[in-house]
C-alpha cells in the first residue's frame, strides 16, 4: 500500500468519525477542515526535512519528493471537498460568491475571507510541483516559503471560522500543527551541511 492510499484511507476515516447523519454536510466540512490542514503539515514537514542528512539516509530524495507531491494534491482534494461542504449545508447557506471571493461572505467574514486567500495560495503552491522545470529550483523553492503563511492562514481560519475551537482536541490539533513545522525548520536550520569534497594537498 503506497502514501497515496494510507492518506486516502486516513482521509475517509476522519471523515467518517466527525459525521453525523443529521448534520452531514457541516459534518463534512469540519471534517475535511482539519484534513486539509493535517495533509499541509505532512507535505510542509516532509518538504522541510527532505534536504536534511538524517532523512536522506532513511528516505530516497525521490520516494521524499513524491510523498511532497501527493499531499500537496491532496491537501487540495480536502479544500474542494470543504468548499463543497460549506455549498450544500443549509444552515448557514453560503452562496458560491461567498466561498469563492474574499468579504463577500457574512459569516464571520474576515475568518472566511483569510481561508479563501489560503485556498488560492495552495493552489498556486501546489501545481508549482508540474512547474518546477520551468520555474527553476530557486525560484520554485521560493514560491514554497508561501506555504509558512498559508499555514498560519490555515490555523487562523479554523481557529476563528470553526465550530470546534472551544474543543481540547481542536486545540491540541491546531497547535500541534504550528508546533510540528516550527520544529521541523529549526532542525533543519541547525542540521549540519554538506561538507565540501577533501582534497588532498599535492606537495610541491
Amino acid at each position: 500500500m503506497n502514501i497515496k492510499s494510507i492518506t486516502y484511507l486516513l482521509a475517509i476515516l476522519v471523515i467518517v468519525l466527525f459525521a453525523s447523519t443529521d448534520q452531514l454536510a457541516w459534518s463534512l466540512v469540519r471534517a475535511s477542515g482539519f484534513v486539509a490542514t493535517g495533509l499541509l503539515v505532512t507535505s510542509m514537514v516532509v518538504g522541510i526535512m527532505s534536504s536534511t542528512k538524517a532523512a536522506k539516509q532513511q528516505l530516497h530524495a525521490a520516494d521524499l519528493f513524491q510523498i511532497h507531491r501527493t499531499t500537496g494534491y491532496l491537501t487540495l482534494l480536502a479544500i474542494a471537498v470543504h468548499t463543497l461542504g460549506l455549498l450544500a449545508d443549509s444552515y448557514i447557506n453560503f452562496s458560491l460568491s461567498d466561498v469563492l471571493i474574499p468579504g463577500i461572505s457574512s459569516y464571520r467574514p474576515v475568518a472566511v475571507a483569510v481561508g479563501i486567500v489560503a485556498a488560492y495560495l495552495a493552489i498556486i503552491v501546489t501545481f508549482s510541483f508540474d512547474l518546477k522545470r520551468w520555474l527553476g529550483t530557486r525560484a520554485w523553492r521560493m514560491l514554497h516559503m508561501l506555504n509558512y503563511p498559508l499555514l498560519a492562514m490555515a490555523i487562523y481560519h479554523g481557529v476563528v471560522a470553526g465550530t470546534d475551537t472551544g474543543s481540547i482536541g481542536a486545540q491540541l490539533f491546531y497547535y500541534g500543527s504550528g508546533f510540528l513545522v516550527l520544529a521541523a525548520t529549526i532542525f533543519r536550520v541547525l542540521s549540519p551541511k554538506k561538507q565540501p569534497a577533501f582534497r588532498r594537498k599535492i606537495p610541491s
